[in-house]
């Protein structure tokens, strides 16, 4: 009995019961919240690091080594727990790029939608640290710990020996939240260096088509989830215009990279892709390009331009030659996303886009899509949809948002193919994708972006579109078949750049042909990586 008293004791001077408490609040809070967005190998890796921390403070008995592990534990769980009560899920990359993003007035908007009797039990989680602090356990290293500690030790030097020797130490050795913010520094360091500059680079280009009038529409959707779609052959109607239409290709398998809009946006525009990163003074981006080629560039948004110095998209947006923003009337991104700014409010700058004596054209529109909260994307005579409880009426929204998309994106074909009319000669072509997906309920019992191990597919399922004018189709027939017949190709937006120009009929060094869903020697068999680094293909 003594044995086994001594061997307690000594695991509770590695592993006090008050630091462990620290730890694990957030696990536990997750596990009430959604048990199924919780890991059972993050209990191992936690106390595998609490070890690696507390036992220099056996041997040395230095208070201070014990006050820094306390801190930098109720720092990354503090992170968490707020994350668990407000988010009702774990930190993602996505989260944080969308932080990142956000100014005190923004965080204090949004907490204040979200506040919650939960964050009541940050009052205890504070109070227990700072207990912590002040109660500094005694270390004796005697006795049964000069056993116990080696073997602690073995194990957790042996964990992180095997994880480094099969080259997944970040993947399977660190703790969820440390991992996530390692993922973040690297990308956020490579975006933000690729958006250094505001103004579009100068590339050598070659356009193919002999026309001397042409228009490239991009129409950028948001949070659109195909299978919510009818298009897509979901159900209820929720695409009765655009089904209608004969002059669409749809494309059913299209993912996206991402599953926030910054990082979403960045890699459609631009030629580096998860699986062949290109450093940022290498990479070039379509308003490069389309630049080059002797396009005016139009950038029509109804995303909030608010924080112009550390939005990334809305940087990009600036590099265009006519950069316009509809929604302003909030105060930062978060509140423009609170009020209604309908899409429809992109129609007129578009048309006078359209418009413009320009004889290239090269004009991304923004849209809001289906952005939360659902119930402001659309005006009220698309309130079509209903639901009798919680998750059915935000379910019932979403699709209300989705069809409302459905007669803003046809609205802005009708606008192009109209222009189109007035000259039988005039390229046009439009590609609408969605930035990334939703999970609206389609995976668990969430609708959002956040998950934890691995991305829900329901995040990245996003819609394709093409349209082309008829003095495309008449002049390009072949090309419009394999724009056919590669409509069930696996494609992920990634790789949008490359298909971009082909459809442009731009070429340049940057081009590869293989990467564009538009093109006979299209490589349909490449891995689609997704941000969360695996294989979507994969189980």
């Amino acid at each position: 009995m003594n044995k086994f008293n001594n061997v307690t004791v000594s695991l509770a001077r590695i592993f006090p019961p008050v630091l462990l408490l620290i730890v694990f609040s957030p696990l536990v809070v997750g596990l009430v919240i959604d048990p199924k967005l919780i890991e059972a190998t993050n209990v191992t890796i936690n106390l595998v690091w609490v070890s690696l921390f507390t036992i220099p403070n056996v041997w040395f008995k230095r208070k201070w080594i014990y006050r820094f592990t306390l801190s930098v534990f109720f720092f990354f769980g503090l992170l968490e727990l707020l994350h668990w009560i407000i988010m009702k899920g774990p930190i993602t990359l996505t989260s944080l790029m969308v932080m990142s993003n956000t100014n005190a007035q923004e965080a204090v908007e949004f907490m204040g939608t979200k506040a919650n009797l939960g964050l009541l039990i940050i009052v205890p989680y504070v109070l227990c640290y700072i207990y912590a602090l002040r109660k500094v356990p005694s270390f004796q290293y005697a006795g049964a710990t000069k056993v116990v500690v080696p073997i602690v030790l073995l194990f957790s030097v042996g964990f992180i020996a095997e994880s480094v020797i099969n080259q997944r130490f970040i993947r399977k050795a660190t703790p969820p939240v440390v991992r996530v913010f390692l993922s973040f520094v690297t990308q956020q360091k490579l975006f933000n260096e690729a958006m250094q500059a505001n103004s579009p680079r100068k590339i050598a280009v070659t356009p193919v088509f002999d026309s001397s009038s042409q228009t490239f529409v991009l129409i950028l959707g948001e949070s659109c989830n195909r299978n919510h779609m009818s298009l897509y052959g979901a159900s209820p109607k929720t695409n009765p215009l655009l089904e209608k239409r004969t002059d669409i290709i749809t494309y059913n398998n299209v993912v996206s990279p991402y599953s926030c809009t910054i990082y979403s946006v960045l890699s459609i525009l631009s030629d580096a892709s998860l699986d062949q990163p290109i450093s940022p003074e290498k990479s070039i981006d379509l308003i490069d390009v389309f630049h080059s080629a002797g396009f005016k560039t139009f950038w029509i948004s109804n995303q909030s331009p608010v924080g112009v110095w550390d939005n990334q998209v809305t940087v990009l947006a600036k590099k265009t030659d006519s950069p316009v923003f509809v929604n302003t009337t909030g105060n930062s991104s978060f509140e423009a996303t609170q009020t209604i700014s309908y899409d429809s409010k992109l129609f007129a700058p578009f048309a006078q886009a359209l418009a413009d004596d320009a004889p290239r054209k090269f004009i991304v529109l923004h849209l809001m899509g289906s952005h939360t909260a659902y119930d402001k994307r659309y005006p009220q005579e698309f309130n079509v949809f209903k639901g009798e409880n919680h998750r059915g009426r935000v379910i019932a929204r979403y699709k209300n948002s989705i069809l409302y998309n459905d007669f803003v994106v046809d609205s802005l074909l009708n606008m192009v193919q109209r222009q189109s009319a007035g000259s039988s000669g005039h390229l046009a072509s439009v590609v609408y994708l969605a930035d990334h997906a939703e999970n609206v309920y389609d995976e668990g019992n969430n609708a959002g972006h956040n998950y934890t191990n691995r991305l829900p597919k329901a995040n990245v399922e996003i819609p394709f579109v093409v349209w082309l004018s008829p003095a495309y189709t008449s002049q390009f027939s072949a090309r419009v078949n394999t724009l056919k017949a590669n409509r069930n190709m696996p494609f992920v937006a990634d790789d949008f750049f490359h298909a971009a120009l082909d459809l442009s009929g731009i070429t340049c060094s940057q081009f590869v042909e293989s990467r564009s869903i538009f093109n006979e020697h299209f490589n349909f068999s490449r891995k689609r990586i997704l941000e969360d680094g695996k294989d979507y293909d994969q189980p």
